[in-house]
């Protein structure tokens, strides 16, 4: 049986398989840091949580386009987080929606995601990270932003996504300096995320276990906000396959 903190769901668990990734494909350590770890205390203001520290602009787009193939980058809608949550700085004309996504840091998570959706993610799971990015912005707490995307979910406000379809994370998921907007060190290795709702580890005969093993394997997480609702299958992208513009 899993421990809770290494279930597949858990950012406890990307954050370590990510150091597991990145220590085998490089030979480095995993980084001093752990987000996750423990939950954010009461008192904590969520608006001063080192993920949601504003990034200078034009870093904060080419990290957003980091997530994304070049062929993608130049069509594609821009969204950049502020003080009231994600506002749209381009509007694109290939039906692609980027952005750095920080779902994590309502569970204490400063680790950042950038991602780039397609027309159906754009239309289905974007409306839910805006959401998120807005009540982070105003503070509210993990257990609050959960019950706001499960009403939204109910009263058909948000639906997961009907159809097959792809999200890129080709920059990986990354630490920043939140001065400069440079990333400092990269968590967890490239990858594509294919919508999943519903589907679980054991569905497609996936365990932990297996994928430490052998990292070809695809594996379901459902970590972010609407659960399995916004599940992905995570496949790790071949050598050559991520951004090198950092």
């Amino acid at each position: 049986m899993y421990s809770p903190l290494l279930l597949p769901n858990s950012f406890r668990f990307r954050l370590l398989l990510g150091c597991l990734l990145l220590t085998l494909a490089a030979g480095s350590a995993c980084p001093a840091f752990a987000p996750g770890q423990a939950p954010i205390p009461r008192s904590v203001n969520l608006r001063q949580r080192p993920g949601l520290a504003p990034l200078p602009r034009a870093q904060e787009i080419e990290l957003a386009l980091s997530a994304a193939p070049a062929h993608l980058r130049a069509q594609a809608t821009v969204y950049v987080y502020g003080a009231r949550g994600y506002e749209r700085v381009r509007s694109g004309t290939n039906g692609f929606t980027c952005l750095v996504n920080r779902d994590g840091v309502q569970h204490g998570d400063s680790t950042l995601h950038p991602t780039c959706w397609d027309p159906e993610g754009t239309a289905t799971i974007l409306p839910v990270v805006l959401r998120v990015g807005q009540l982070l912005a105003r503070g509210s707490n993990a257990s609050a932003i959960r019950r706001n995307v499960e009403a939204s979910f109910q009263a058909g406000r948000f639906r997961s996504p009907r159809k097959s379809g792809i999200a890129y994370m080709l920059g990986g998921d990354v630490q920043v300096n939140s001065r400069t907007g440079q990333v400092v060190t990269r968590t967890f290795p490239p990858h594509y995320m294919l919508y999943a709702p519903g589907l679980t580890n054991a569905d497609i005969g996936t365990t932990e276990a297996a994928f430490q093993a052998n990292q070809a394997l695809p594996i379901v997480y459902d970590g972010y906000s609407g659960g399995p609702r916004t599940a992905y299958i995570i496949i790790i992208a071949g050598q050559g396959q991520g951004h090198n513009g950092h």
